[in-house]
């Protein structure tokens, strides 16, 4: 909850609102480009692509494969008897074991690569086989060690893999390219193969391509990481492992590496049995371990069987990792069902449109006393046509209220086959209409405060997913008239917020400065849980426990929004209000809430990474310009000579926000608790349901 204010230490008077806010955003503004980071922070949300992608599937209940002992016995036939962490430190000044990786900001130069297999690359016209500038590899990577695979720099003469992965963490794009090298005499980079993945979609590689991994797949998001592994929440996605031989590939793999009968193929899964003790490990090492079980090992590489891979870091202790992967045998696996879920959850209606035998209002939210349409879509990405139909079963809740099941079938019509990219997506709604029909009664007493339905379903194809059905009126203060019900209920939802009170959300109560920092920082982290208690920023460690250190002076480590405050500024969404302050009780002014919400679009970027000028943007076809001499603007009230004009013409143009009247954006008035939840759930794409 966010309703008792801490006693006042630091505030901003009215007369110097306006200077503070120019202030602040112009030292926003004009932070240094920030460079290419080895090793840096990967830039939330976590897990790396949606929630929906095959990396993040929770495959703890998925059907194993026919051939799971016989794939199996093959793996133990190979001479290893235990699985081995593939990462670590240093070996020696130069040599690494594990991935290095680096994170770059979205202006980072882009070069050309000549690559061996152009064909299944990506950034090269294919007509003249010539690498286009496309790859933001930092120069550094030239000369300096570490930034590859292996330790040697680009142009050492050496042999390997020689992987080397890039994130833009402005763009969230991806790029990872293989067998790279720095060609001395013609000063230009040569690989072998090459390929960018765009996180914020999931986008299968052309069916038969290779990535920079043999399987066609993207790399990091497979990875052991550090600040995963040792930071807070749990780590949330697969990882990749290599095997000795291979037989073809299976969805969601798009390239072979080999014909052995017997082995397994690119792309298959291999989860860790749910029987597995690791209760007597090191504590990371069962948080590694409980990945295994609930999201598995993709196949992704020839090597040895069972290397986990995972990233270079020094601070990885293998006196511990690698006798707790030892104790793994291949006898302690399985085999999921190859090919396991060909589609990947697209988005979930509920209550959306009333039909037959409905007793809905059509707005959006799972009311208790309803019966409401639960429609589910699908983006299929298998490479054969399919009938896709679902039954849906095991409805649920928390108890005290009663939950009926009215009609438990759904139909997706005929999905065609995709040999690249997401692939069509399917609803039972553009499909006739089958969808299925749910039911919560009212009780007297609700039955949680957070009230959440589940509901299985079943495909036709493989795959069971688990729905989550969120039960709105969830505040007292907030009736279903409130232009802000459905944006408030997903905040709650997603556990950004509490509320201000036990049963109350304060709607129109003005945001402070504190309120502000939990509600962002819970929406980046993606709840409160992930965000973390300790850190670092500019140098200057913090830890926000009792006894412990807050490096803002108006701010106690015991402070329930300590770690808010300085996630925000580890992010760069604000570096506070003036020198080692942050103003907790000051006012939000929606000027000042449109700097904070941009950058956090855009984090860790700062407010650099905010365009001067940008659009059309590819869903509201809006643009704007902030240029002095030639200015495009929306807003009359916060000209191109405003520090802010970027900050909340970027909100507009990505439609956000849409002004106070159809030309203002009323930047002086202060920010209700109810705009806030508009503000954050459209910037970040939370939705109420969905996958």
């Amino acid at each position: 909850m966010t309703s008792a204010p801490p006693a006042p230490r630091r505030g901003t008077t009215r007369a110097g609102a306006r200077l503070f806010l120019i202030l602040v955003a112009a030292s926003l503004s004009a932070l240094p480009a920030p460079a290419a980071t080895l090793g840096g922070p990967v830039p939330p949300p976590l897990p790396l692509f949606p929630q929906s992608n095959w990396w993040n599937l929770n495959i703890s209940a998925a059907p194993l494969d026919p051939g799971s002992a016989s794939y199996i016995t093959f793996l133990g036939a190979g001479g290893v008897t235990g699985a081995h962490p593939d990462f670590g430190g240093n070996n020696g000044p130069v040599a690494i074991y594990g991935f290095p990786y680096c994170v770059v900001p979205g202006s980072q130069a882009k070069k050309a690569v000549t690559f061996q297999y152009w064909d299944e690359s990506d950034g090269v016209d294919y007509g003249t086989h010539a690498g286009l500038p496309f790859y933001p590899i930092p120069d550094e990577a030239i000369t300096q060690n570490h930034w590859i695979e292996g330790g040697q720099p680009g142009n050492a003469t050496v042999s390997g893999d020689r992987h080397m992965l890039i994130l833009d963490q402005d763009n969230k794009m991806l790029y990872e390219l293989f067998a790279l090298k720095w060609d001395t005499t013609n000063s230009r980079w040569k690989a072998g193969s090459g390929a960018a993945f765009d996180l914020k979609k999931n986008g299968r590689r052309p069916d038969t391509w290779t990535s920079a991994d043999a399987a066609g797949l993207a790399i990091l998001p497979g990875l052991v990481r550090y600040d995963e592994v040792y930071g807070p929440g749990e780590i949330g996605h697969a990882f990749r492992v290599t095997v000795r031989d291979s037989d073809g590939y299976v969805y969601p793999a798009s390239h072979d590496a080999g014909s052995q009968a017997g082995a397994l193929p690119m792309g298959a899964r291999l989860r860790l049995k749910a029987s597995k003790d690791i209760s007597g490990y090191d504590p990371a090492v069962q948080k590694i371990f409980r990945a295994m079980k609930k999201y598995g090992l993709i196949v992704a590489d020839n090597g040895t069987d069972l290397y986990v891979s995972g990233s270079w870091d020094t601070r990885w202790d293998n006196d511990i990792l690698n006798p707790a992967f030892g104790d793994l045998a291949p006898s302690d696996f399985e085999v999921v069902t190859l090919g396991y879920m060909p589609q990947v959850a697209a988005g979930l209606a509920v209550d959306a449109h009333s039909g037959t035998g409905t007793t809905s209002d059509a707005n959006g939210v799972l009311e208790p006393g309803e019966t409401v349409l639960v429609e589910p879509s699908w983006t299929y990405q298998g490479n054969s046509s399919k009938s896709l139909t679902g039954a849906a079963s095991a409805l649920a809740g928390p108890a005290g209220a009663s939950y009926t099941l009215a009609d438990a079938a759904a139909s997706y019509g005929t999905v065609p086959a995709v040999a690249t990219g997401d692939g069509a997506t399917v609803s039972c709604t553009g499909a006739g209409g089958n969808c299925y029909r749910i039911a919560v009664s009212a009780p007297a007493v609700r039955p949680a405060a957070h009230w959440d339905a589940t509901v299985t379903e079943t495909l036709s194809t493989s795959g069971v997913w688990k729905w989550t059905l969120h039960v709105g009126d969830s505040f007292a203060d907030v009736p279903r008239t409130n232009p802000f019900y459905a944006k408030i209920e997903t905040l709650f939802h997603h556990g950004v917020t509490s509320g201000c009170a036990a049963g109350l959300y304060c709607p129109d109560d003005a945001v402070v400065r504190y309120q502000m920092a939990i509600f962002l920082a819970n929406t980046l982290a993606r709840g409160g849980s992930n965000v973390p208690a300790s850190g670092s920023w500019n140098g200057q460690a913090y830890n926000c426990k009792a006894g412990g250190v807050s490096i803002f002076l108006d701010i106690a480590p015991t402070d329930a929004f300590c770690k808010h405050a300085h996630y925000l500024a580890v992010q760069n969404v604000t570096l506070g209000c003036s020198g080692n302050f942050f103003c907790p009780s000051a006012a939000v002014s929606r000027l000042e809430m449109a700097g904070f919400v941009a950058r956090e679009m855009v984090a860790p970027g700062g407010g650099g990474a905010v365009p001067a000028a940008y659009g059309p943007d590819p869903v509201t076809g809006r643009s704007y310009s902030c240029s002095t001499t030639a200015p495009n603007i929306h807003f009359t009230d916060v000209p191109s000579t405003d520090p802010y004009c970027k900050l909340a013409h970027y909100l507009w143009a990505r439609g956000v926000i849409a002004g106070c009247t159809p030309t203002d954006y009323c930047a002086g008035s202060p920010v209700t608790r109810g705009e806030m939840s508009k503000f954050l759930s459209n910037a970040a794409g939370l939705t109420l349901y969905g996958s």
